[in-house]
């Protein structure tokens, strides 16, 4: 069987690894996440923290909205030898979509914000639709995430021995 992919992207029981670029990718995707980890730290005032990054709840919660379907997707990469193992491989086909999804409407809640702002410059609205088109383009075109995908949703080649 010929390889599609270097062998420093397989694992030990040879299924392909996520890449380290779509780690960071979902790593830059759930950042609302991170920023609810990190105010929870905060013992005398939680909300300094998100006031700080999101001056309106409003800001804040739809930010959340928009990264859970990569948090679900963080998620089942966490939890993918216990989805093998269930019957629940086919979500794996979702990988791709769900990371798409949460590109596009971070894209969109950000172009939302900006006419908001009488579409003055703002650094982080701008850094931001950038980031999110190239990490757009670069899903879109990724064969490795398909290949992933591919390999996630098949069953596995060897059987674990009967005791």
């Amino acid at each position: 069987m010929r390889l599609l992919l270097p062998l420093k992207y397989y694992d030990d029981a040879g299924r392909v690894k996520p890449s380290k670029s779509l780690l960071w990718c979902l790593f830059y995707i759930c950042r609302p996440i991170w920023v609810f980890i990190a105010s929870l730290t905060f013992r005398q005032d939680s909300g300094a923290l998100l006031a700080l990054f999101y001056p309106h709840n409003s800001y804040f919660y739809s930010s959340l909205v928009i990264a859970l379907p990569s948090f679900l997707v963080v998620l089942m990469i966490s939890f993918r030898t216990k989805i093998w193992d269930g019957y629940a491989k086919i979500l794996f086909k979702a990988i791709k979509p769900l990371i798409l999804l949460s590109l596009v409407t971070d894209i969109g809640f950000h172009l939302v914000m900006a006419s908001k702002q009488n579409w003055g410059f703002s650094w982080l609205i701008a850094l931001t639709i950038l980031l999110d088109g190239i990490y757009l383009y670069w899903i879109k075109k990724n064969k490795h995430i398909a290949f992933l995908s591919q390999d996630w949703s098949r069953p596995p080649l060897l059987t674990k021995p009967s005791k």
